[in-house]
């Protein structure tokens, strides 16, 4: 029977281990008494140890083993003192069997200790472990070793290379000694020169010293000096300009490389999907323009490889010259989205444009943004050279050179601006038919272009005298245009147009503002709503009711729409007050733009668009905004939008008034006719100067119709402008109580004393006085002011609201609470970097910049406030998922402050903490980022902004840094004086943005506690430096993060 214990079978290669620990010398050896542990008898045994075997024979004398131990994982101890009086023994026992054990005993206690002490230290393990050490020790040693004999090798080539050192002394000595003996023999000679040079090599040396010191005394007083602040700015700058310039060759090649070259080659296919023309004018200029950024490019690398010397003047002296490219690529671009457009209608073409836009290299972008981004770059320019003039002194040497560059980019970015005006509203038209079922016709015409879009709610539609109310409760969307209006229903991604009333043609129709007392309408229709008759079918016209969110809502609709509809019946109907042209299109009459003394047009870039005024004085504005024969909404509205910049509103209101009444006192004594008899039959012009308009007292029989026509049109253009002025900007009538005064004044008078207004014209007075009402009684759309005046900035009791408000209710409370600050801000306020100048003047904007600040401060104070890591954990994922929400609810404001304070670097620092957020929401933090990344003045953003339907919470910074750049890169006069009204446009282009999402609101109701925990919370939150104390306190420095773990509790 074979045990673990004892082995009775012994092979040879036990045989051979017992006799080689006989030999060997150090083996624990001797006499013990042994039994197990169920035996009460005892055996007399000699016995060896050998590494992990125990040998126990008869006798000492015995040739063979009686049996083996093997002692690897057994454990020995102590044992108490037995009955048969053995008290020095000890048991042997497997650790994980304690009923098999063998017990032995000694003579003595040193001997029983000592056998202890051996069977416990034989294991192999021991070994090992001594043999790993062993071979450290040796790797360290052949380390060292190494190491030696490298710094032998160094040791030996440093000697070789003093011997050489030596050997060349030793040569110069022997020369020197010549040169020595020369010198004796030369004697006093030499002596003299030798003292000379000596001087010499003072003086050097004093004037090294003197150099060094003065240099180090400029160098400190520069650096401690206001200049070098200046010079570090200005470098950063051309820093800038270097990456973006990098940047902007990479979307150029990018254009060339992933669209022109593959479309080109498609072109030249048996099956083209377009012609080589078509190619032309879609990228015409965009490979020149990329070759010429190349060379650009690689100038400002080679500048940048001689920093601190930077001189870059010369590189716009080499740019300059080729701008007139980019003249000939934006007055092309109109064209090439045009062409763009037709041919996405071919399928084939669709498709293989589709193919190149998914490539990776592309990122995503469409064929039309990668064709905007040259005529993104010129005003980018000038935002950099503004900056870089900024920190560059008045005597440098490139000053100069830059002033140069800036003034014709300026020039230049202005014509483009003009330019892109139409194309973006062009670009955006062609989106709105995108996403329309079946596309619409109509939005093909360059002519007409967008207006405005909004949601509003059809409330029933009136066919062959039968009134229906729309069974669909949600509201509309509608598109406005210059010729145009489209009534759509969304379903899904895609917008669908209703066959009998969406699609309105504006000059086949009459709007019905007033419908207050039609017994038809409910009292909200009565309040919010109008009314538009289409006339195409003439004995059986369709009439359909629209209903605003808010009066200022419903005025702003209907100001524009009746705007447009006058604007096509003039154009219809007269131009000037001829017959040669009554049927032309005053537009076509080159003798209305012709430039003056007082009045500057701008460039024509094709004949298709109407020139735009560019700069001219007050008296020229104010008379081009009475003139029926220019009846722009643009015009219009850049005016009452941009006045205050060049006047004040009793200017124009005066100016408005006398208007009126020349017209009226032009009249005669017997009034105004009930219908004309005839028409003037000619009227002739001289080239020199526009038509003017016809002498009451030079024409005999046509006076007292050409008077009453004018006085008409006078009188409906005075009422129009006031309508406007009232729906849009009410804001000046109520910041100014003696304008609102003097506008009743003269309504007044209006009403009460002229017997010879037109019925149209009574109707009018009556509408802007109902318009005036109806400003006056409206409240906010939502009820947030009093608890905003009391709660925000208010001292309370902090409390973690995330984790106490549901995800979705609180992206909707913050959405109303930014919408609401945003609706709250005045036009005014935009104009001339109020916010920045005096803030007095923008108050509403300062407090919003404040909040968004204090947002994120609350956000990064939230996350702080968990106590472990794993709450800090769950507070960033709920923000994530907040502000996920937010951008769903096209919150961009939310999005932004709750992104920064997730990224602010206390937070960003929290190792701990961020180790076991999960993954998604990371990636999804990532997500975000991109968003709402500054780069390229958030691009990014504003391209998801403009994807975006209406209502919208845009992050205001977006347009306020395009507001500073237009201030500060084009100057408010020209050098004879002239306003210019081209920066105006730029101006009102980039407001009226933002007028839109204004006048758009959320259907989402208001919860008062919500709004008060976040204006509390907002207003305790901790301020940056107690952010960074409390997150140094939460994970100190130098601590290693945990593991990241798959905590279920995130």
């Amino acid at each position: 029977m074979i045990s673990y214990w004892s082995l009775r079978y012994i092979d040879s290669q036990f045989l051979s281990a017992a006799a080689t620990a006989r030999i060997t010398s150090g083996c624990q050896c001797g006499i013990l008494n042994k039994r197990s542990s169920d035996s009460s008898k005892w055996q007399t045994r000699w016995c060896i140890i050998y590494k992990n075997l125990m040998f126990y024979y008869e006798r000492e004398s015995s040739a063979r083993p009686s049996g083996v131990i093997l002692l690897e994982g057994t454990t020995c101890e102590r044992s108490v003192v037995h009955d048969d009086g053995k008290q020095f023994t000890f048991t042997v026992s497997l650790s994980n069997d304690k009923q098999q054990s063998l017990v032995f005993a000694c003579e003595s206690e040193s001997e029983c200790l000592t056998w202890v002490h051996s069977i416990s230290s034989s294991s192999m393990q021991k070994s090992e472990q001594e043999k790993d050490e062993l071979q450290q020790r040796l790797g360290d040693v052949e380390k060292r070793l190494e190491a030696e004999e490298s710094a032998k090798s160094e040791y030996l080539n440093f000697t070789e290379e003093q011997v050489i050192t030596i050997k060349s002394l030793r040569d110069e000595n022997a020369k020197l000694k010549k040169q020595i003996e020369e010198l004796r023999r030369d004697g006093v000679r030499e002596n003299k020169h030798r003292g000379e040079r000596i001087n010499s090599l003072v003086a050097s040396i004093a004037r090294r010293w003197y150099n060094l010191t003065r240099w180090r005394k400029i160098i400190e007083m520069y650096v401690k000096s206001e200049h070098a602040d200046s010079m570090k700015k200005r470098n950063r700058v051309l820093w800038q300009l270097m990456k973006s310039e990098e940047e902007y060759v990479s979307q150029l090649g990018t254009l060339v490389n992933c669209f022109y070259k593959p479309l080109k080659m498609a072109a030249s296919s048996s099956h083209p999907p377009l012609s080589h023309a078509q190619l032309n004018l879609i990228f015409r200029n965009c490979e020149t323009l990329y070759y010429i950024h190349q060379i650009f490019l690689q100038g400002l690398q080679v500048r940048m490889e001689k920093w601190p010397v930077l001189v870059l003047g010369d590189l716009f002296d080499m740019l300059l010259p080729l701008l007139v490219i980019y003249q000939d690529y934006v007055r092309n671009h109109a064209t090439s989205l045009e062409v763009l457009t037709q041919c996405k209608h071919n399928p084939n073409f669709y498709s293989l444009l589709e193919k190149h836009e998914n490539k990776p290299a592309v990122y995503g972008y469409s064929l039309e943004m990668y064709l905007t981004f040259p005529i993104q770059r010129i005003p980018g320019y000038v935002t950099l050279l503004n900056q870089l003039l900024a920190f560059t002194p008045p005597d440098h040497v490139e000053r100069f050179k830059f002033e140069e560059a800036k003034s014709k980019l300026q020039e230049l970015s202005v014509v483009i601006y003009e330019q892109t005006s139409d194309s973006e509203s062009m670009y955006k038209t062609l989106n709105i038919e995108k996403m329309i079922n079946g596309g619409c016709h109509v939005l093909f015409d360059t002519n007409q272009h967008f207006v405005r879009q909004g949601m509003l709610k059809l409330a029933a539609v009136q066919v062959k005298g039968a009134y229906r109310k729309d069974t669909k409760t949600g509201p509309r969307h509608c598109f406005l245009f210059t010729n145009h209006m489209l009534v759509t229903e969304r379903i899904g991604e895609q917008l669908n147009i209703n066959k009998e009333f969406g699609l309105i043609a504006l000059n086949h129709c009459i709007l019905i503002e007033d419908i207050s007392d039609d017994p038809t309408c409910d009292k909200e229709q009565q309040s919010f709503g109008f009314r538009i008759t289409l006339l195409d079918n003439i004995p059986d016209p369709k009439t359909i009711t629209l209903v605003a969110e808010s009066p200022q809502d419903r005025a702003s609709w209907t100001v524009d729409i009746q705007q447009c509809i006058e604007n096509l019946h003039s154009e219809s109907t007269h131009s000037c007050y001829g017959r040669a042209s009554y049927n032309n299109d005053p537009r076509n009459d080159p003798r209305l733009f012709v430039d003056g003394t007082f009045i500057k047009y701008s460039l024509r870039m094709n004949s298709g668009q109407t020139p735009k005024v560019r700069y001219a004085s007050l008296d020229k504005l104010l008379e081009r905004l009475m003139d029926a024969r220019f009846l722009g909404v643009e015009y219009l509205n850049t005016f009452l939008l941009t006045y205050r910049c060049f006047t004040d509103g009793h200017t124009v209101l005066g100016y408005i008034i006398s208007t009126y009444y020349d017209a009226l006192s032009k009249l005669p004594d017997n009034g105004v006719p009930e219908s004309p008899s005839y028409l003037p039959k000619s009227n002739n012009f001289e080239k020199s100067s526009p038509p003017p308009r016809p002498s009451i007292s030079s024409i005999n029989s046509d006076s007292v119709f050409m008077a009453a026509k004018y006085y008409s049109e006078v009188a409906m253009r005075v009422f129009n402008v006031i309508k406007s002025w009232i729906s849009k900007y009410f804001q000046d009538f109520v910041s100014d109580p003696s304008l609102h005064e003097r506008l009743m004044l003269f309504l007044d008078q209006v009403a009460s004393n002229d017997s010879n207004m037109t019925q149209c014209g009574r109707k009018a007075v009556n509408i802007i006085r109902r318009s005036l009402a109806l400003q006056e009684a409206s409240g906010p759309a939502y009820p947030l002011k009093g608890i905003y005046d009391t709660y925000f900035n208010k001292r309370g009791n902090y409390c973690c609201l995330s984790l106490n408000v549901d995800c979705d209710v609180l992206a909707l409370q913050m959405t109303v609470l930014e919408h609401w600050s945003l609706t709250e801000i005045q036009p005014n306020e935009f104009l001339d970097k109020s916010w920045v100048k005096d803030k007095e003047k923008a108050p509403r904007i300062c407090s919003l910049m404040q909040r968004c600040d204090k947002m994120s401060n609350m956000v990064a104070s939230e996350v702080l406030a968990g106590e472990t890591a794993s709450s800090r954990a769950k507070t960033i994922s709920k923000w994530i998922n907040i502000a996920t929400l937010c951008r769903e609810h096209n919150n961009f404001a939310s999005l932004l402050q709750i992104v920064a304070g997730l990224t602010f670097s206390a937070i960003q620092r929290l190792r701990y903490t961020w180790s076991i957020v999960p993954q998604e929401m990371k990636s999804n933090l990532n997500t975000l980022k991109d968003v709402v990344s500054v780069s390229n003045r958030f691009k990014n953003m504003k391209a998801e902004i403009k994807r975006c339907d209406p209502p919208c919470v845009p992050y205001i910074g977006v347009y306020l840094a395009d507001l500073i750049s237009i201030e500060e890169g084009v100057q408010n006069l020209n050098s004879n004086g002239l306003i210019n009204f081209a920066k105006m446009r730029m101006l009102a282009h980039t407001i009226l943005e933002i007028r839109l999402y204004q006048q758009t609101y959320y259907d989402i109701k208001v919860v008062p506690d919500v709004i008060k925990y976040i204006l509390v919370n907002c207003s305790n939150a901790l301020s940056e430096d107690k952010i960074f104390e409390r997150s140094y306190a939460l994970e100190p420095r130098n601590q290693r993060p945990i593991a990241a773990a798959n905590d279920s509790s995130v």
